[in-house]
């Protein structure tokens, strides 16, 4: 037995603010996502109705179809984002490529959709800011430096 203490184990870097606005910008745009597909499921015979009312030429199952999209698509992102934030505000590294894998994708579905459309909704410009804003910071250098040092960015931890 040695009677000399055992070092003190290395500080964790401090946590960079592009890291901290990456991690509060994905569980922002999870939570619009999830809470989006949650009312849509909740009341979605309301608005397939509506938009199959919208379009008197399409039939019903167009409509029915559109919204399982949307549905999925809203609770696919959500969750990628969500996982994303939770395991980047753990230090791994590999979440800061997931939520590029999110904002990216997503934020062009979402400005496709509105040139296609010809008008911009509240909650896609929302989404669109948040995606640009997650692309940002995820992209930034300090989170690049941050997300590839240290023991987080190893899957040993």
């Amino acid at each position: 037995m040695s009677s000399s203490p055992t070092p003190p184990a290395p500080a964790r870097p401090e946590t960079p603010a592009s890291v901290k606005v990456s991690i509060g910008v994905l569980a922002a745009l999870a939570l619009l996502l999830l809470l989006n597909a949650l009312l849509t499921f909740a009341v979605r015979e309301t608005v397939i109705d509506t938009l199959a009312e919208a379009q008197p030429g399409s039939p019903r199952s167009d409509a029915e179809r559109a919204v399982l999209l949307n549905l999925t698509q809203a609770v696919v992102f959500g969750v990628l984002a969500a996982v994303s934030a939770l395991f980047l505000a753990r230090g791994r590294a590999w979440a800061r490529w997931t939520g590029l894998a999110v904002s990216v994708p997503l934020g062009l579905l979402t400005l496709g959709a509105t040139f296609l459309t010809g008008g911009v909704a509240a909650s896609s410009l929302l989404v669109l800011v948040l995606c640009a804003a997650a692309g940002t910071s995820l992209l930034a250098r300090t989170t690049t430096a941050w997300a590839s040092s240290g023991p987080r960015s190893h899957s040993s931890r």
